[in-house]
């Protein structure tokens, strides 16, 4: 799961990354470039809990061996743009068989860790992502500059289809079939007056969530998809400064989800131990979102001294908090949703980021053309605070209100709290 993350954010990270020789070479506008990532974002978002619902009905295996067929086939094409429309095309397809990465990850989680380990595990699951994001300006660049930003599109279909040969060699030899607790979840204990099948996955703890994570980590957007333009336009970077610089802000993201994978199981544990309810991340929530108005200080930081290390330092601290959101968000979604809908959970908070993304891709773009960038960096940092916002509101009490492991084994709560 962690190298099918790393997949995924090497095939979206390409057209961030050389945006600036690609719009430039293809004659787009910052703005027509917003609009590409709206189609993406819009695909990627209704396919979310699509990806999620058919995981969860017919299983892991052959619905993720489907979805990066799709997305590699489309992450080559890029290679063959001509221009806005074929762009669009392009980055439509691979936002529907990208929408499967992350559904996948929550559930290979849920379905073989226990829920006290499950925090950190989704952590490792999901930072392939930012470990993605983070090389893939390493390793893209050199290629794009010595033989041309198409030849790097390619190089991206070459990864996917070796990760299909992997994923069908786990098949081959017998790994995934000797491991039911992925083919075939077992049923667990809920509640005394409530089975898993009376508890409907769509309930206002969902829809808190997936606001936490929709709002909460829309940052990430900027530091994708909107950084590279930032650094060429105001601190006047080359492509090739970009390639050495880029893997900064998602280092950030990277060391924000194991941090707070690590931070959310502990948590888990001590509240187990107790006896007590599960706590609610919320004063988390306020404290991330409190500290992400630091990235309004980066137009000031152009003008320091030392503008570019400053710049990147923000970059990275916004992209960390944003881990921080993501973490917490699925962790609180895991703890009070059962587990066989963990998927289409996964999916519904990956709907809403996307949804946050591609709303405001455009806006930064037109703000960009017009070099409004200190609104810009106010519209990002005034999110998270709206997305904690929509989770207090629509939260509820825990219907679960301890973890599986202590739900299927009650002998071992006893042990825990004497």
């Amino acid at each position: 799961m962690l190298l099918l993350g790393f997949l995924s954010y090497v095939d979206r990270s390409v057209l961030a990354i050389l945006s600036p020789t690609i719009l430039a070479d293809l004659h787009l506008s910052a703005t027509q470039y917003g609009y590409a990532i709206l189609v993406f974002s819009l695909c990627y978002m209704l396919a979310n809990p699509i990806w999620g619902f058919w995981m969860d009905r017919a299983g892991l295996w052959l619905t993720t061996l489907a979805a990066v067929l799709i997305w590699s086939i489309a992450s080559g094409s890029h290679g063959l743009i001509l221009g806005f429309l074929s762009l669009c095309l392009a980055r439509g397809v691979l936002g529907f068989g990208e929408g499967a990465t992350f559904p996948a990850g929550l559930k290979t989680v849920t379905e073989t860790l226990p829920a006290s380990k499950r925090s950190f595990g989704l952590g490792i699951a999901y930072s392939g992502s930012s470990l993605g994001a983070a090389i893939t300006p390493l390793l893209i660049t050199p290629i794009a500059v010595r033989y041309g930003w198409r030849y790097a599109f390619a190089l991206t279909a070459l990864f996917g289809m070796a990760w299909i040969a992997l994923w069908l060699l786990l098949q081959a030899t017998g790994w995934y079939t000797t491991r039911p607790s992925i083919a075939a979840p077992k049923q667990e204990v809920i509640a005394p007056s409530q089975t898993p099948s009376q508890i409907s996955r769509w309930n206002r703890n969902l829809f808190a969530a997936a606001s936490a994570y929709g709002l909460g980590a829309a940052p990430l957007a900027f530091g994708l998809y909107a950084a590279p333009l930032y650094l060429t336009h105001v601190l006047h970077l080359s492509q090739t400064s970009l390639g050495h610089l880029l893997w900064l802000p998602p280092a950030g993201w990277e060391a924000g989800y194991l941090f707070f994978g690590y931070i959310a199981d502990r948590r888990r544990q001590r509240d187990a131990a107790s006896n007590s309810s599960v706590r609610r991340p919320g004063s988390l929530f306020l404290l991330f979102s409190i500290a992400g108005f630091l990235i309004t200080l980066a137009p000031a930081a152009a003008r320091s001294p030392h503008p570019l290390a400053t710049t990147m330092l923000l970059f990275f601290m916004q992209m960390f908090l944003a881990g921080g959101f993501v973490v917490f968000s699925l962790s609180d979604g895991m703890a009070t949703l059962p587990r066989q809908h963990s998927a289409f959970l996964a999916g519904i908070c990956i709907s809403a980021w996307a949804l946050a993304t591609g709303v405001l891709m455009p806006i930064l773009g037109h703000f960009f053309d017009h070099g409004r960038y200190t609104l810009t960096f106010w519209i990002v940092a005034c999110l998270p605070p709206i997305g904690t916002l929509l989770w207090k509101l629509l939260s509820s009490t825990p219907t679960l209100p301890f973890s599986d492991e202590f739900r299927n084994h009650p002998h071992a709560l006893e042990s825990k709290v004497g």
